[in-house]
C-alpha cells in the first residue's frame, strides 16, 4: 500500500502544469476552471492570474462565466506560471493559439484586473474597456462591482 501511494503520489507531480497542453474540464466561474492533463481526466484547478471576475451571485458573473467557457473549451490550453494561491489553484495565464485568455477577459470587459496586480498592460486595457463600455462596463454603475468589495459586503455562510 505504502508503494502504491508513492505511485500515485508521483503522477499527481506529474500532471502538475509545467509545460505541455490541457483540456478544459469544466469552467467554475469567469477566473477558474478545472483542467485535465491526461486520457485518466486527472484534474487540478486553474485561477487566471491578475485578473478577477465577477463571483457567481454578481451582475455580469454569467456573462463571464460563459465567455471564459467559449474561449477555452475544445481547444489545446497551454499554462504559464506554477505558484498557487491559498485554496491550491495553480495562478496561471491560460494560453490559446499564442494568445493570452487572461488578457482577452480584461480586453472585452468580461473581468476586472485583480486589485494587487502590477501588470501595466492589463491595466491599460482595462481602462480601454471601459473607455469604450464593454461587457461589464456598460452595466449602470451601481451594478459595477468590484469582485473584492463584493465580496466582503457579501461572506459566504
Amino acid at each position: 500500500m505504502k508503494y502504491l501511494s508513492l505511485a500515485a503520489f508521483s503522477f499527481l507531480i506529474a500532471c502538475q502544469p509545467a509545460s505541455g497542453e490541457y483540456q478544459l474540464k469544466y469552467v467554475q466561474d469567469g477566473d477558474s476552471a478545472v483542467l485535465c492533463c491526461d486520457a485518466n481526466n486527472q484534474t487540478f484547478r486553474v485561477r487566471l492570474k491578475d485578473i478577477d471576475a465577477p463571483e457567481k451571485h454578481q451582475p455580469f458573473a454569467k456573462e463571464s462565466r460563459q465567455y471564459l467557457k467559449q474561449l477555452i473549451s475544445d481547444k489545446p490550453l497551454k499554462l504559464i506560471g506554477k505558484k498557487k494561491d491559498r485554496y491550491g489553484r495553480i495562478l496561471a495565464d491560460i494560453i490559446v493559439t499564442d494568445e493570452s485568455v487572461n488578457t482577452l477577459m480584461i480586453k472585452s470587459g468580461h473581468a476586472w484586473v485583480w486589485r494587487y496586480s502590477e501588470n501595466l498592460k492589463l491595466q491599460w486595457l482595462q481602462k480601454q474597456a471601459k473607455k469604450e463600455k464593454k461587457g461589464l462596463w456598460a452595466l449602470p454603475e451601481p451594478q459595477r462591482v468590484e469582485p473584492w468589495k463584493w465580496r466582503k459586503q457579501n461572506p459566504r455562510k
